[in-house]
Order: C-alpha cells, then sequence, then structure tokens
C-alpha cells in the first residue's frame, strides 16, 4: 500500500502560511503614507491574502485527507491539526 504524504504537505503549506502572515504583519508595521504608495501597498496586501486564503483552504482539505488516510500521528500532524483551526479563526475574525 502507498503511503500518502497528506501530513507533510499539510505542515508545509502551514509553515508557508505562517510566513505570509509575518510577512503582511511586517509590510503593515512599516508602511509610512507619507513615504509609500497607497494603491501598491493595497494591491500587494491583497495579492499575499488571497495567496494566504487558497494556502489556508488547501491545507485544510491536506489536513482532512491526512485524518480520512489514517497517517501516522507524528509532530506535522499536530501542528497541522492545531495550527489551521487557529489561522482560521483568526480569518474569519479579520472579515468582521
Amino acid at each position: 500500500m502507498n503511503e500518502t504524504k497528506y501530513k507533510k504537505w499539510s505542515f508545509r503549506l502551514l509553515i508557508y502560511l505562517i510566513v505570509i502572515n509575518v510577512l503582511v504583519a511586517y509590510l503593515v508595521m512599516n508602511f509610512a503614507v507619507g513615504f509609500h504608495d497607497v494603491g501598491r501597498f493595497e494591491q500587494n496586501i491583497g495579492i499575499l491574502s488571497i495567496v494566504a486564503n487558497l494556502i489556508l483552504i488547501v491545507g485544510i482539505v491536506f489536513t482532512v485527507l491526512s485524518i480520512k488516510n489514517k497517517e501516522g500521528k507524528n509532530y506535522q500532524f499536530y501542528f497541522s491539526v492545531i495550527g489551521y483551526p487557529i489561522f482560521l479563526v483568526l480569518t474569519l475574525l479579520s472579515l468582521f
């Protein structure tokens, strides 16, 4: 039987999601209206947000597939199971 690698990819995507969110936070903290172009800033944040949301959705799907296929549980699995709900809640809160 072939071993699936959903938990591995789910964990990788979670790391990418964390990096994108840190990058967005850095860009927001260093933005100054007088020195930066507001339109370009909004465009960059919008693109990063879309990429982050796509990664979030795909990561959740991979985590569910990992659970469905009864993959072995290790740190990758546990970080994904804990991390994605946190990011999902934060994403939903940002919509309000």
